[in-house]
Formats: structure tokens, C-alpha cells, sequence
């Protein structure tokens, strides 16, 4: 996708998600992928935001897949990771934040 694409994708409102069959992106809006691996780095819980404080956040996390998506209100998305983390909520514009970087 090139560059002047993705910045009208980013600059869209988003409301809805579905996750790919194996589970490993994010379909934004039916078509914009993130990467599994990619969203569960960003993830900005307070464990999450801990562990980068005290250097204990991994990083990378190869190999991990989404295994389900919840809806939190209208303005967001909570999504599940393989590796049993769950906590983060990922708000309709941060989605949309990292889709520009």
C-alpha cells in the first residue's frame, strides 16, 4: 500500500475489526492489516506500561497470534493475544495512530 493510501486509511474514522483465520492480523475496516505481534507490543495496560519501566517488557513477540476481539463500547476494540494476555484496550484512534506509523 502506498504511502498517500495509508494516510486516508488513518485518517478515517474506524469502527470495526475483524481478525485474519490464523489469527495472526488485524483487519481494520475490513481491509487495513496490523500484525498481531505489532499490536501486542503496543499494548498500553498498566501491566504492559510496568513491565517497560522495569525493563521486563519482551521484545518482540514472534510468533503470537490474536484469539479474539471484544468490543469496549463505541470507541474501541479489547483483543486477546496467544500468550494469554488480555488486558490491553486498544481505542478506535490509537488504532488508527499506529496505522500511520
Amino acid at each position: 500500500m502506498d504511502e498517500s493510501s495509508m494516510s486516508d486509511i488513518a485518517d478515517t474514522p474506524l469502527n470495526s475489526a475483524a481478525v485474519t483465520e490464523d489469527g495472526s492480523t488485524l483487519l481494520l475496516m475490513g481491509s487495513t492489516p496490523l500484525a498481531a505481534a505489532r499490536l501486542r507490543a503496543a499494548c498500553r495496560c498498566a501491566q504492559c506500561v510496568r513491565a517497560r519501566i522495569d525493563g521486563l517488557f519482551p521484545p518482540s513477540f514472534d510468533g503470537i497470534v490474536i484469539e479474539h476481539v471484544a468490543p469496549m463500547g463505541h470507541y474501541g476494540i479489547n483483543i486477546g493475544f496467544s500468550d494469554g494476555h488480555a488486558r490491553g484496550i486498544y481505542p478506535w484512534a490509537y488504532l488508527s495512530q499506529l496505522l500511520k506509523e
